[in-house]
């Protein structure tokens, strides 16, 4: 017991310092922003990847990806939100977005995620996921993915890894390649892989209130060095 009550005050503190360094960089990347530039009308779209008949990953314990890329993403975007942002989320429930379920349901997720995106106007895109490397279990920590040669995603994919390495100590690196999440997204697009359901220890972690309160605080910290940059 007594374990735990320490450990719960360092993960507390932990926060609390991470929360901190997060708002500095907030207050000092809006400094640097055009005054004439309103976060309201700055629009980031967050897709929780999956859902419905489409779990995605499905971890040896039953942990569904869908179900956690759905928490991170209310979590994130909440963060978002309280900051001034205009969030936009492609699902906030356990469905998916393919209407009925029968043949090509996931091109019809995809292409509804997509009119989410378009009709919003959004100016980036995150899409939540889970990792998983079977080949590789030691493979641990988040990993951003981005469509080969797009310039602006490339740039915020890279943002964001670069702060996730800064916190883990992991050297990853954004990865590019040809994603539709990515490639058919009008304005930068990235997929964010909080972690690997193939590494115990990463599973575990996802699975907790205060890993998630921590990671989507580093990505918002990484779309603010975005802006910034």
């Amino acid at each position: 017991m007594v374990f735990s009550v320490k450990s719960s005050r360092l993960v507390a503190v932990l926060l609390l310092i991470l929360a901190i360094q997060v708002g500095l960089v907030f207050f000092l990347c809006m400094r640097q922003l055009s005054k004439d530039v309103s976060l309201m009308d700055y629009t980031i779209v967050i897709d929780a990847g999956h859902g419905g008949m489409d779990s995605g990953k499905v971890a040896t314990d039953g942990t569904k990806e869908s179900d956690l890329n759905l928490a991170y993403a209310k979590t994130l975007g909440k963060m978002l939100a309280d900051s001034g942002f205009n969030v936009v989320y492609t699902r906030t429930n356990k469905d998916g977005l393919y209407g009925l379920a029968t043949k090509g349901f996931k091109l019809r997720d995809m292409q509804a995620r997509k009119k989410v995106v378009e009709s919003a106007n959004a100016n980036i895109v995150i899409s939540i996921h889970m990792n998983q490397f079977a080949g590789q279990l030691s493979r641990s920590g988040p990993q951003v993915f981005y469509q080969s040669g797009a310039t602006e995603g490339e740039k915020l994919a890279k943002c964001l890894q670069q702060t996730f390495n800064s916190h883990t100590g992991n050297h990853h690196e954004a990865i590019s390649g040809d994603y539709y999440m990515c490639r058919e997204m009008p304005c930068p697009s990235v997929i964010v892989e909080c972690g690997f359901f193939s590494n115990a220890q990463d599973l575990a972690q996802l699975k907790t209130d205060a890993y998630r309160q921590t990671l989507c605080q580093l990505i918002f910290s990484g779309v603010m060095n975005y802006l910034c940059s």
